[in-house]
């Protein structure tokens, strides 16, 4: 699908960086096993991120039993949940590149504070900010124009989720960390424990099943906030112990410097542009898609959970490859990065290709499994199909910019997905939706092209090789 040295067919489009020159003496042999390294560290993460995805699926199946309201209110609450969650992503990428790389330099104590950083910065900015998007719920939900009974399940489930940002982001940090001082199956064992905690509860408090009291959506939120609270207590304590290849010292001086959380934040901002900006892009897109009333929205949010699953699969994936790029960039082995690069593009691309297309036959069979209606199974399996179609190029889009990511080199991914959410995505949608009224399958079909769109821009970006040289 990608090559590693582009042939003289696309030469006009895509080149060869001149820092990579030396790819041309690598043997086959050597790329292989170079690719054998991006599987040794990606299909742990990705393992890991599958079942945190079917978490979330699962958490939407129970709720779709007691009614389409609830998981209206999770897929509005979440769309609000996931913009407010930009400083996650910006201390993650930042924090990230910073580790492996100096990981990956073998300066074990930098790569430690680093670590003790992305903590500090995620718990003291969660919790300020949750609280924060706490207290404007009352303002801001109202804006989504949702029926009165989601809007209060919307309210219900928020008032959980958002106090808990700050525990929330920093398990995310417990996988990260694992993954860039080179344990990424430590990292899967901790998202295995926090989802499967998670899908234990899901059922006992939103039924009240034996002992438990029936919580509905409140106990859906419950057992979330639980389950990462254990995963950020559990993988504290393992960093701090001899099974880490980084001792943390969490309370030993010298305190992380103020240098060193400017340098988490200027690498990490263009990344909480960039999801912030597609996250605006997904919130104005639902609040489309709820003029055509609370079902279409269930469905969509359903369509879009399991669309998530692959996406998040191929995310896991590809952050655990980014670690393998950032370690052979704070090495100096560029070549070595850009076959790893390339590699995990590939698998990318292959594999949601795959998904895509079972995503596409049994459209039906999973729209079902989620509503035992037959009212929006048709319209459920047409959005569900016209998404899937993208899926691929969302895979090698996801792909490229990890590998950005990796090198701490964020600005063209940022610039990239503004264009793609603003300039395609957000137009298009309204286009075909709502001024050609096509209705919710043009609507869909605008995003799926935009989807494919940015996939083709993000590997050129790849290709023009700028990531190689930064430095961190």
């Amino acid at each position: 699908m990608l090559p590693i040295i582009p042939s003289d067919k696309v030469a006009s489009v895509l080149t060869l960086p001149p820092e990579v020159a030396g790819v041309r003496d690598v043997s086959r042999e050597q790329s292989r096993a170079i690719n054998r390294e991006v599987v040794a560290y990606g299909i742990p993460s990705m393992g890991g991120f599958m079942v945190a995805s079917f978490n979330e699926m699962v958490s939407l199946f129970w709720l779709a039993k007691v009614g389409t309201e609830p998981v209206a209110a999770v897929t509005v609450l979440m769309t609000i949940y996931w913009t407010m969650m930009t400083f996650n992503i910006i201390t993650g990428v930042g924090s990230n590149a910073v580790i492996a790389r100096r990981f990956g330099e073998g300066a074990m104590e930098q790569s430690g504070i680093a670590i003790r950083s992305a903590f500090m910065m995620k718990i003291i900015m969660g919790t300020l900010i949750g609280f924060a998007t706490w207290l404007l719920m009352p303002v801001i939900l109202p804006l989504m124009a949702v029926e009165p009974a989601v809007e209060q399940l919307a309210y219900d489930y928020g008032h959980w989720m958002f106090p808990f940002a700050g525990i929330v982001g920093s398990s995310y940090s417990v996988y990260s960390a694992f993954r860039c001082i080179g344990m990424p199956r430590m990292a899967w064992w901790m998202q295995l424990l926090g989802a499967g905690t998670n899908m234990i509860l899901d059922p006992l408090l939103i039924f009240g099943i034996g002992p438990f009291p029936e919580l509905g959506i409140v106990g859906a939120a419950i057992g979330a906030c639980t389950s990462y609270l254990l995963v950020t207590m559990i993988g504290m304590y393992v960093l701090a112990t001899d099974k880490s290849p980084i001792r943390v010292h969490w309370f030993a001086r010298p305190w992380p410097s103020r240098d060193e959380f400017m340098m988490i934040w200027n690498i990490g901002w263009p990344v909480g542009i960039n999801i912030l900006s597609f996250s605006l892009a997904m919130t104005f897109g639902v609040r489309l898609v709820t003029s055509y009333g609370t079902d279409v929205v269930a469905i969509f949010g359903a369509a879009q959970k399991v669309l998530h699953f692959g996406v998040m699969t191929m995310v896991g994936f590809t952050l655990g490859t980014s670690a393998l790029v950032a370690q052979f960039l704070g090495a100096k082995d560029l070549v070595k990065s850009w076959i790893a690069g390339v590699h995990s593009i590939r698998v990318a691309g292959y594999v949601m290709l795959g998904y895509g297309a079972l995503v596409f036959i049994f459209a039906e069979p999973i729209v079902a499994a989620f509503f035992g209606i037959e009212s929006g199974g048709e319209l459920g399996a047409s959005l569900l199909r016209i998404m899937a179609i993208s899926i691929p190029f969302v895979g090698i889009h996801i792909g490229a910019e990890t590998v950005f990511e990796g090198a701490g080199h964020n600005r063209p991914m940022m610039l990239l997905s503004i264009a793609h959410a603003w300039l395609l995505m957000v137009p298009f949608m309204y286009t075909f939706g709502i001024l050609l009224d096509w209705g919710p399958v043009g609507m869909i079909w605008g995003a799926t092209i935009a989807h494919s769109l940015g996939g083709l821009i993000a590997v050129w970006l790849f290709y023009k090789g700028s990531w190689l040289r930064k430095v961190v």
